[in-house]
């Protein structure tokens, strides 16, 4: 196995990893949980019955539902959505991402839509970092089906053993290494490892930490 160090391409999840979804500014905690919940639920649902919507259309079911779940909270559908698109980075990506991109090629391969991945960036000034931002509406269908994965590959042209996935998601890191992808789990809770799937080669507690590992 080459040493986690050997990389020349790093690819990043979005949400959980490098955006901070489930920052309770935006919602109340019970609607930001709920929300995200049935966000992940859709996808997975969709991808196993062979169907596709676009992920802006399921966030917005999914705020939909949190908010008829709660609805004393009187949740502004319209208002989430838009700020969704306009989510804070953890306080380690800014560094983080800065040390691991000195000599390598970055990437970001998400679930989230082509548009929705690219105001992400700009708004949070790390749009300039990422030489590819791909999105599972290329192939309609989600994570963790293989499909999103190879991706990741066909896209950077970067062979199988010099490219690194990086995710806060355990399930999204077993789905990666279950498709053959060298993995790194960000596990920012401190959570069990994801008892299937694939294992990550290394596990640290955020992006400055791995940044270490790599050097």
């Amino acid at each position: 196995m080459p040493h986690v160090a050997d990389v020349d391409t790093v690819v990043f999840d979005a949400y959980g990893t490098l955006f901070d979804i489930e920052d309770e500014n935006w919602a109340p905690a019970d609607v930001v949980r709920t929300m995200r919940r049935k966000q992940l639920e859709y996808t997975w649902l969709l991808s196993l019955m062979g169907h596709y919507q676009d992920f802006p259309t399921l966030t917005r079911r999914a705020i939909e539902y949190a908010k008829a779940l709660y609805d004393e909270y009187n949740v502004d559908v319209e208002n989430v959505m838009r700020r969704l698109v306009h989510l804070q980075a953890f306080p380690d990506v800014e560094i983080g991402l800065k040390r691991l991109g000195d000599g390598r090629r970055l990437a970001i391969l998400s679930n989230g839509h082509p548009d929705d991945l690219e105001q992400l960036c700009i708004h949070a000034g790390l749009r300039a970092r990422f030489e590819w931002l791909i999105s599972a509406h290329e192939v309609r269908i989600y994570k963790p089906a293989p499909a999103v994965y190879r991706l990741a590959l066909e896209r950077t042209g970067t062979p199988r053993d010099r490219l690194l996935f990086v995710s806060a998601n355990s399930w999204d890191v077993a789905g990666a290494g279950a498709s053959g992808l060298r993995a790194a789990w960000v596990n920012r809770t401190g959570d069990p490892p994801q008892p299937v799937g694939g294992e990550p080669e290394v596990v640290v507690r955020d992006l400055e930490e791995l940044a270490a590992e790599l050097e």
